[in-house]
């Protein structure tokens, strides 16, 4: 089933994705992912449960996320093809409705970091020559995000000019805090078959967004997303009077009327929650005071 919903969960509540698409030959990678994103549910749920904003939650598990190498995202992204790893993210503040991001980071392992620091500024959504002076500014190091497993994956494709599987990964979260506060988090790092500096949807808001009505990160095909505006897309038919998970069943009928492949995380205001995906897979997670809904998809 490629949609997962609650009405009315009592916050604080918070969904995690590590990207959509077909696992098909790679189920034990869905499976690892998934055990993954449950561990890292564990570890941030208690902040949240005493008190933690939204903003910093969703911060810090997109952060931990850029930190595993079996995500698209931070370290162990994929190279795009002239070789070099070029990593976007962006984070929402629905409390302030204050978007930050960074578009092609390079020499960088958390992207995040950079987006978290923008929220403080009035400038907040940076390029890539941007992004290098404002971890320079952070007094960040240039760290290399490559493995040698994505090295040798995108030598294999230069050499046989052959189309790689599809590089699932790019990471999301989403929160509703004991406040009542809501935010979003998203970072990639894109697609082998990139050309350089190719622009994805996880630093726009088509791929994240939050407000004081509703919270969405996207993943899959970044020009699908942005072609039909998903994240901000649902929060205005959240904002004009529909739940989120009302928002979303419209979203996912016009995405498979298109045979669009992408996916989704959204909360809204009222504790309503939504995990959708026209994609095959998208390993997931959710926690709330709900029992029985806690765990991983």
């Amino acid at each position: 089933m490629n949609k997962k919903y609650q009405s009315g969960a009592k916050p604080p509540i918070l969904l995690v994705h590590g990207g959509a698409g077909s696992y098909k030959d790679n189920r034990e990678v869905l499976e690892q992912r998934r055990r993954i994103i449950s561990g890292i549910i564990a570890q941030v749920w208690p902040e949240l449960l005493q008190g933690a904003s939204a903003l910093k939650t969703v911060h810090r598990v997109v952060e931990l996320l850029e930190a595993d190498p079996h995500f698209n995202a931070g370290l162990g992204a994929v190279l795009q093809n002239d070789g070099l790893v070029r990593l976007s993210a962006s984070l929402m503040d629905g409390s302030k409705q204050k978007f930050s991001g960074v578009m092609l980071a390079t020499h960088i392992i958390h992207p995040s970091r950079l987006a978290y620091a923008l929220q403080e500024r009035e400038q907040t959504v940076l390029g890539p020559l941007g992004a290098q002076l404002l971890a320079r500014e952070l007094g960040i190091p240039p760290e290399n995000p490559s493995t040698p497993d994505r090295a040798a994956k995108w030598i294999s494709y230069l050499e046989k000019q052959k189309q790689p599987s599809q590089s699932h990964g790019t990471v999301g979260a989403v929160a509703l805090d004991q406040q009542g506060h809501l935010a979003a988090a998203t970072s990639t790092g894109g697609s082998t078959t990139n050309v350089p500096e190719r622009v994805s949807d996880s630093a726009t808001v088509a791929g994240n967004y939050a407000s004081e009505f509703a919270a969405i990160s996207c993943t899959g095909i970044g020009e699908q997303i942005v072609n039909d505006g998903v994240a901000v897309r649902i929060e205005t038919r959240v904002r004009d009077g529909r739940s989120v998970i009302e928002a979303s069943d419209i979203v996912y009928e016009e995405a498979n009327s298109r045979q669009y492949q992408y996916g989704w995380i959204g909360i809204d205001y009222k504790g309503n929650w939504a995990i959708y995906h026209t994609t095959k897979d998208m390993p997931c997670g959710v926690m709330s005071l709900t029992a029985e809904n806690n765990g991983t998809g």
